[in-house]
């Protein structure tokens, strides 16, 4: 008996031992989040479905979507008119230019409107847009020195009148830019925001990049010549338009005379005169031929170097709506305001000048060209019929038509 008794207990013990065992097991998978990993399973991923996403699953991504990628910015470039003409006239000057309905900001007639040119001054218009959108106060002041003007006296740049000492405020420095086209307002202007011109000029191409312009480059504020600096017909038109919507801007390009506070050497302010508004002292636009004003000049800008020739921005409003046209290298002054016109009076919506019209016309200047030439040439020959008549007769010249003399 006792030794059958010692044998169930330990067959008691090893059964005891297992349990536990197998206890701790299971306890231990259970703490671990031990399990067995099947064929083709991810660890973490949920199984495969065949099952689609639902139209609002869908929806609700796209939504999530749309909310990390930033809408794009509506491109700022003008589309061509259905009623697009090339400006094709006779007498006009210029060798690029542009007309643009603000409203619709199409192209409405155009002439190499996309070929690169230099801007002249017309760069102020850039540097006006720029300020205004970076001056926080139109009263804060700018002191000029010495050394501000010296390089604009060397580069015989056109300036408003300020000296070194004298405090400007922000207000005045746009109108010292634009209206006498100072470069010392932009020098100021550059200066008083960005420190210096250089970082201002990185606010202009900036400001470039923004409004879409792939062929425009600034290097200086003023419009002084540079190589890579330089424009098109259809970029200044786009930069005009943004000035003409920004309320300060328009202010501006629209005043004929500013008086600036009180000056070290002007103790009543400078007298500010607009030399656009000048330009186009006794000319008028008169685009339906009835001998009156029809379209109301608003403003623009001026520009002039050497390399750039004669160039103009002019806005206008005719019918209820503006326009705005960008003539270039024109041969003179007089004559960028003369190409500035006729692009309105030819292609302006409703304008007299249709293009049968415009037809018509050349092909009745050409006529009368070809009867001047031969009427020149009947009077060489009868003149020199006449002077083989007898040897003492003086030696003639043929006669020269008059032509239109600049003052």
């Amino acid at each position: 008996m006792k030794n059958s008794n010692h044998k169930g207990g330990a067959a008691v013990v090893a059964l005891l031992v297992m349990i536990i065992i197998v206890a701790v097991g299971c306890a231990l998978m259970v703490v671990t989040g031990r399990k067995t990993i099947k064929p083709n399973e991810s660890v973490g991923a949920p199984p495969p479905s065949d099952e689609l996403p639902t139209e609002d699953e869908e929806t609700t991504i796209e939504d999530e979507l749309a909310e990390l990628i930033p809408e794009p910015k509506p491109s700022q470039l003008p589309t061509i008119s259905d009623r697009y003409e090339t400006i094709n006239l006779k007498d006009i000057t210029c060798q690029t230019g542009i007309l643009l309905d603000c409203d619709s900001n199409e192209i409405l007639a155009g002439l190499k409107y996309d070929q690169r040119i230099y801007p002249a001054s017309l760069t102020k218009l850039m540097t006006l847009l720029v300020a205004v959108e970076n001056i926080d106060d139109m009263q804060a002041k700018y002191k000029f020195t010495k050394k501000d003007l010296a390089p604009l006296t060397k580069e015989n740049a056109s300036c408003a009148g300020f000296v070194a000492g004298d405090e400007v405020t922000m207000e005045d420095l746009l109108y010292a830019a634009i209206l006498p086209s100072g470069a010392d307002g932009t020098l100021g202007l550059a200066n008083a925001i960005a420190g210096n011109e250089k970082n201002f000029v990185k606010l202009m191409n900036d400001k470039v990049a923004d409004l879409g312009l792939a062929n425009t480059n600034f290097a200086n504020a003023s419009g002084l010549h540079h190589k890579q600096h330089y424009t098109t017909a259809q970029d200044m038109a786009v930069i005009t338009k943004a000035c003409m919507e920004n309320e300060t801007c328009r202010k501006v390009l629209c005043t004929e005379k500013w008086t600036t506070k009180p000056a070290k050497e002007y103790k009543e302010g400078i007298e500010l005169e607009s030399i656009f508004h000048s330009r186009f002292g006794g000319y008028f636009v008169d685009a339906d031929q009835d001998g009156a004003e029809d379209a109301k000049l608003l403003g623009g800008k001026t520009g002039f170097t050497d390399e750039a020739g004669y160039t103009l921005a002019t806005v206008v409003e005719f019918k209820g709506k503006e326009y705005i046209a960008i003539t270039t290298k024109s041969d003179t002054y007089l004559a960028s305001v003369e190409d500035a016109i006729l692009v309105f009076e030819n292609y302006l919506p409703g304008a007299a000048g249709t293009p049968d019209d415009r037809k018509e016309k050349q092909d009745e200047d050409s006529s009368d060209e070809s009867e001047e030439e031969n009427d020149t040439t009947f009077i060489e020959i009868k003149e020199k019929a006449d002077s083989s008549k007898s040897d003492d007769d003086e030696e003639s010249s043929a006669v020269v038509p008059d032509e239109d003399v600049e003052a």
